[in-house]
């Protein structure tokens, strides 16, 4: 008689080898089914994956800070100016200057929702020339130092055929726009009524102009430093106590300002 009085049941001995059997088949089988599963998991994400827009790689030069409330913050309008820049390198290392420090980092590129997020980052601590060049920087370098993922975006702004890079976060309620170019020209014209001669120039530095009278012009270094102020002799300026480098003359008229670039040799 069997186990509790049962008979013709099969001892476990006796199954045992086909039990072992079924087991290892229906694990073979949803192993199959799982790594089918994963693989197709994968496909579809790789399908919507993307790398960074290549044209990403480059110096870009901030032209404005755009406000939620309040409106934009064009950088020329910035008194003593400044040349605010980034670049991203293809493998997603940036660097930066903002009015008198520098900043760097790298990026993580989120492939699913095409997004930046910096970290790493590191920058100079140096107190800049004004109160509103130090202010400046708290707002620009916050974007960088944050780590919070950013959307951007790139296009050529039919308002002035510039490529333009956009940085936003919404947390943040401002975003940054950049161009690649000299962004000095977008907003004001005057500059093309000045050139500067020569360029480079050792002693003197002589400036052609169109139409506008001269009434002064100011000499700022690249990190926005004020130079020296001086009043045209004959449309030209004495650049000799300048050391070797390149400078930025602000020209004032009675039209308004421009900027130009320069480069003492």
């Amino acid at each position: 008689m069997g186990i509790l009085g049962f008979q013709g049941l099969p001892k476990y001995s006796d199954c045992g080898e086909d039990f072992i059997y079924l087991i290892k088949f229906l694990n073979i089988s949803i192993m199959k089914k799982v790594t089918l599963i994963f693989l197709t998991i994968f496909a579809v994400l790789q399908s919507f994956a993307q790398n960074p827009d290549p044209e990403l790689f480059k110096t870009w030069n901030l032209y404005k800070m755009e406000f939620d409330f309040g409106g934009p913050l064009y950088i020329e309008d910035i008194d003593p100016p400044i040349h605010p820049t980034l670049t991203i390198f293809e493998d997603l290392s940036f660097e930066g200057f903002g009015a008198c420090n520098s900043f760097s980092g790298n990026f993580l590129y989120d492939e699913i929702l095409d997004k930046l997020r910096p970290y790493n980052y590191s920058d100079t601590t140096e107190d800049c020339e004004t109160e509103f060049h130090d202010d400046f920087e708290l707002y620009y370098f916050e974007y960088f130092s944050l780590n919070q993922a950013h959307f951007y975006g790139i296009e050529i702004s039919s308002s002035d055929n510039l490529q333009h890079l956009y940085f936003g976060q919404g947390q943040l309620g401002y975003w940054l726009d950049f161009i690649a170019g000299e962004p000095l020209s977008i907003k004001d014209n005057n500059s093309e009524k000045f050139k500067l001669y020569p360029n480079p120039a050792s002693d003197q530095l002589f400036i052609k102009s169109e139409d506008a009278k001269i009434i002064k012009t100011i000499v700022y270094s690249v990190s926005g430093k004020r130079i020296m102020e001086i009043v045209p002799a004959n449309e030209s300026i004495n650049i000799a106590v300048l050391a070797k480098g390149m400078y930025f003359l602000e020209i004032t008229t009675s039209e308004g300002k421009s900027v130009e670039k320069f480069i003492k040799k």
